[in-house]
């Protein structure tokens, strides 16, 4: 009897760990937040948990995320929905909101934020951050900002045990130099007036120079220690976390001997690189987590990142005062069923733009380029579509275009929408489907009207596509903005004037393929393919601190539209992906 207990209670243990490895092998996935979202922040208030974002030129600013369980995520609104507190007008590509800081504190939610409208070499001096602040985060109903005296970015708020109030934020020692530090004052909150003079607390744990980039700040007191977490290394593969303690919210600080904490970038073959700006809270069950941000080159090749910089959880830790990422471990695409339920984040999209009274606007998942001048977009002008003003500008144009943005939030996801009853009145005239990352990277299929030069004005209908690529030098010839990129646009002659127009944009792991289908057509024709590093490089001059989203649009090209654009349907469909594995599974 002794001995079949014994055997029993083997094979139980077998059972168990076969049990937990197969369930491990197909854990909770990660990335969180798929498609771009830079920069997470996340506080909890109660069993709520909720997750700002980066957005730069996009309109609204900053997205905040609830949820429950950390696992299901809802986008329930944004921080800064409104002109007065968000007036981007020709703010440059990657420019625009940086890095937000989310807290709560005596009954209000904080959000902390930095515009950056202009990158030209006469303004050589950070902008000042700002706070909004809402009672109910629910409402999206923020605010208008309270700014801070200092310059600089990544601004953080920390309220301490005698209520002081301090910013920290990441700025440089002077305009010539520019070596990057972290710097910190006491403020009267309800003003952003300094009470105390900037002083830099902290120059990092790199050596000190221009390319360390100290960044990122966020302050902790726990168990009696203040905690100083920030971003170091820039935002390539030596993006990291480091975390200091010390005796004061201002120091001196004594560096985590494991700094830094998370690091992907040390192996080149992890999956997920760029790991940095990092975030930890405690919930309600005592447990730690956090949240930093990371990108996933696909088949290890850094011009497929096309999805940008993604939202990533992992467990927290603590021993010996120290806190723990991961376990000690590189970030990775899934963690061990054991900690989190497994559910996959990605869903199938559909909108077929109803109006009801209940939704009488866009939801929230939709964006605009830049803040607009005034609505170009209605769901009542025709019921059941989204009809679409164009206006002079075009999607590219360092200004707001009538242009419709949506994440893209898989690399193997298809876009598809339909516009009905468009008809041109010249080769001007333009309204279609893009893949689009900035003014200077972005891949479009529409449809346009014939040449007046040729005399087809109103009397022909195209589909044109037009593809952007990354300029490579030649000669002596430095590239700048004004040629960093080379594009080409093709015209195929439709067989309709006015039947309804499918478009397709079919993404990879490393292309997009462009298609559509006209009138009664239930196959789509492909037009062009293109290597999505169209959509991962920065060009010349340029950054790349985004990722790539799907969109509509309707363009006069320079001129005043009278043509509208109606669009019945926006479908993204997303694949559930297979892992991207290491160097040594390829």
């Amino acid at each position: 009897m002794a001995q079949g207990t014994s055997l029993y209670t083997m094979l139980s243990h077998v059972a168990t760990v076969l049990f937990l490895a197969l369930h491990s092998a197909n854990a909770l996935i990660n990335p969180i937040l798929p498609g771009w979202n830079p920069d997470p922040s996340i506080v909890r208030v109660g069993s709520d948990y909720f997750i700002a974002t980066s957005t730069f030129e996009y309109f609204p600013g900053h997205p905040i995320y609830h949820s429950k369980d950390l696992v299901d995520w809802k986008l329930i609104g944004h921080a800064l929905s409104r002109p007065s507190q968000l007036s981007l007008l020709g703010t440059p590509s990657d420019a625009g909101v940086w890095a937000p800081g989310l807290r709560y504190h005596d009954g209000y939610f904080y959000l902390t934020s930095t515009t950056r409208y202009v990158y030209t070499s006469e303004f050589r001096l950070f902008p000042r951050s700002f706070y909004v602040k809402t009672k109910n985060i629910f409402s999206n109903d923020w605010s208008d900002p309270v700014y801070f005296d200092s310059l600089g970015y990544d601004a953080d708020l920390f309220w301490d045990t005698n209520g002081d109030v301090y910013c920290t934020w990441s700025g440089i020692n002077n305009a010539v130099d520019k070596i990057y530090g972290i710097w910190q004052n006491k403020i009267d909150l309800a003003t952003g007036n300094s009470l105390t003079p900037a002083e830099r607390i902290f120059a990092g744990t790199l050596p000190n120079n221009s390319s360390a980039r100290p960044e990122g700040p966020h302050m902790y007191h726990i168990n009696g220690t203040y905690y100083l977490l920030i971003a170091e290394g820039g935002t390539d593969v030596h993006h990291r976390a480091t975390i200091q303690r010390g005796p004061s919210p201002s120091g001196p600080w004594e560096s985590n001997p494991n700094n830094p904490i998370l690091f992907n970038g040390a192996d080149l073959s992890n999956a997920v690189q760029d790991t940095g700006h990092a975030d930890i809270v405690q919930g309600a069950d005592g447990r730690w987590w956090g949240v930093a941000l990371g990108v996933r080159p696909q088949g290890h090749n850094f011009s497929h990142i096309q999805l940008g910089r993604e939202t990533f959880l992992f467990p927290v830790t603590w021993s010996g005062g120290w806190p723990i990422f991961n376990s000690g471990q590189p970030m990775t695409e899934h963690l061990p069923s054991s900690i989190l339920p497994d559910r996959s984040p990605l869903a199938a999209y559909t909108n077929t733009f109803t109006f009801t009274s209940s939704s009488p606007t866009l939801d929230p998942s939709f964006y605009f380029i830049r803040t607009p001048y005034k609505p170009f977009h209605s769901l009542t002008a025709r019921r059941g579509y989204l009809r679409l003003f164009g206006n002079a500008y075009a999607p590219g144009d360092r200004d707001s275009a009538a242009l419709v943005l949506r994440k893209q939030t898989a690399y193997e996801e298809t876009f598809e929408v339909l516009l009905d009853g468009f008809v041109p009145r010249d080769n001007l005239t333009e309204a279609g489907a893009t893949v689009y990352y900035g003014d200077l990277l972005h891949n479009d299929i529409a449809v346009a009207g014939g040449r007046v030069e040729e005399g087809e004005e109103g009397s022909s209908r195209y589909v044109l596509v037009r593809t952007i690529v990354q300029a490579k030098q030649v000669g002596p010839w430095a590239l700048t903005t004004a040629n960093a990129t080379m594009t080409t646009v093709n015209r195929y002659k439709l067989a309709t004037k006015d039947a309804p127009m499918r478009f397709q944009i079919a993404g990879n792991s490393t292309s997009y393929t462009l298609g559509y289908a006209e009138g009664t057509a239930s196959d789509f024709t492909p037009l062009a393919t293109i290597d999505s590093a169209a959509l991962s490089i920065a060009p010349a001059g340029g950054f790349f601190f985004r990722g790539a989203s799907f969109g509509i649009y309707n363009t006069g090209n320079g001129r005043p539209s009278l043509v509208t654009a109606d669009f019945k349907y926006w479908k993204q469909t997303p694949k559930q992906p297979s892992f991207n594995t290491t160097s040594g599974d390829v």
